[in-house]
Order: structure tokens, then sequence, then C-alpha cells
């Protein structure tokens, strides 16, 4: 075996390493985003609530909203409704419907932790 000098190995500059760093980062997260959101989906309709056939995107803005009033304990539906911005306001008469469940305390608990993430 041969005892001679190591190659000097190539180290990027540190605004480089720290994109990659960044960049890696949020690769990860992107990718988490699916699995989480399909448990939320999941959760909402195990508590019989059929907000997915009125929002296009129930983690959209209104969606997180009325989701964290759920999360909150919130049951009245007509108040929640109320949270509907842009193109859900154009259908109040199906969202209250689609608010009602019978969501448990374990699974507003559930909820209130997968948004939180």
């Amino acid at each position: 075996m041969r005892h001679g000098r190591l190659k000097p190995r190539f180290i990027p500059p540190l605004p480089i390493r720290e994109l990659r760093d960044l960049t890696r980062y949020r690769e990860r997260l992107v990718r988490e985003r699916t699995p989480l959101a399909n448990r939320i989906q999941k959760l909402i309709a195990r508590a019989h609530s059929n907000l997915g056939q009125v929002a296009r995107d129930a983690l959209g803005v209104s969606g997180k909203a009325r989701l964290r009033a759920l999360a909150a304990g919130e049951t009245d539906a007509e108040k929640m409704s109320h949270l509907a911005r842009s193109s859900l306001k154009r259908q109040p008469p199906q969202l209250p419907q689609a608010l009602e469940g019978r969501g448990t305390q374990a699974q507003r608990w559930i909820l209130a932790e997968l948004l939180a993430q």
C-alpha cells in the first residue's frame, strides 16, 4: 500500500453549501406535504364531513380556516360557512350542509395536530 498524500477534495463555498441545505430541506417538506394532506382528507371523511364535495381545495385559505374552527370545537355549520372566501362564497346553501359532521373530540385533537404540521 502506498502512503502518499491525499487528493484535496472540492468543498463548495459557504453560500453554495447553505443553498444546497435549504434546497434539500424544502424538497423534503414538499414530499411530506402530500401524505399529510391525505391524512387530513381521510380524517375529514371519517368525521362524515362532505367538505371535499363543496370545496375544490379543502386545504386552501377558506378550507384551513374552517378546519381550524372544527379543530377548535366549533360545531355551528352556519358560523363556519361565513369563513368562506372567493369562489366558495357563491355556494352558501351547500356549504353549511357540507360542514355538518359528527367529529369526536379525539378527531378534533388529531386534526389540530395535523394542521400544526
